[in-house]
């Protein structure tokens, strides 16, 4: 994928789409001899397989970046926990 956060490249991608498609309408108005172009069963199965690898490697990707957060998370936590437990111990009244 190209960024973390995609969101700026799929909103561009669906506003060309979404213009494509009202050209392909003024197309066929405007131009007498115009056809809209066929899709076979071939191309229309690699582009599903194209969005279906390119999800499947979105998300195997942020599983990845999940498991490292994680992972940090509980590494964070028990530093704290440890510092905290230090704390108290200097903090506590020595014994009698």
């Amino acid at each position: 994928m190209r960024f973390p956060n995609d969101t700026a490249f799929h909103l561009r991608m669906a506003a060309l789409l979404i213009g494509a498609m009202f050209l392909e309408q003024l197309a066929t108005k405007y131009l007498p001899h115009w056809s809209s172009p066929t899709i076979g069963i071939l191309a229309f199965v690699l582009g599903l397989s194209w969005v279906a690898l390119a999800a499947f490697h979105h998300a195997r990707t942020m599983q990845d970046r999940l498991r490292v957060l994680e992972d940090k998370l509980d590494r964070l936590t028990a530093r704290a926990d440890a510092l905290e437990d230090e704390r108290r111990a200097r903090r506590s009244l020595p014994p009698m």
